[in-house]
């Protein structure tokens, strides 16, 4: 495919055009084994969607609707593509790049209860109170079957 075509088909996608010189440089250095190939298949179908948005309770406009299809379906193809990274399988799993080891973790503090020092400043701001406890008005509900 040339060129041209593959930055179109990737703009059209929703995704930044990337550069093929680029692309083939990452790929000589080992860095990109293969691209996962990029179809025109939505992983959340417009039925799938519709279901979600009334269990989410949400009221779109259609304009809406589309623009956040699109934008899930765009993370979904970029979950795709991370996915399609080669990992040395003896890398340790980690939440955040940066090696932390028990050498260089802080000590945990104690956890100690402060009592604040002017807990009437606090009360004095309350609607209700009795004996320096908020009163909160009952919120009403229903009982669910």
């Amino acid at each position: 495919m040339p060129a041209l075509c593959r930055q179109k088909a990737r703009a059209s996608s929703g995704l930044d055009p990337i550069d093929d010189s680029l692309l083939r440089s990452l790929r000589k250095a080992g860095r990109i084994i293969r691209m996962p190939e990029q179809t025109n298949r939505e992983e959340i179908t417009l039925q799938v969607f519709e279901r979600l948005v009334e269990l989410a309770a949400l009221e779109l406009e259609p304009a809406e609707a589309k623009y956040l299809r699109r934008q899930l379906n765009n993370q979904l193809t970029a979950i795709h593509e991370l996915e399609a990274i080669p990992l040395d399988e003896s890398s340790p799993v980690t939440t955040h790049g940066v090696p932390y080891t028990p050498a260089i973790r802080p000590s945990t503090r104690a956890d100690e209860w402060l009592p604040y020092p002017h807990p009437e400043d606090i009360l004095g701001q309350a609607p209700e109170q009795v004996e320096g406890y908020i009163i909160v008005p009952e919120i009403p509900h229903t009982e669910l079957e």
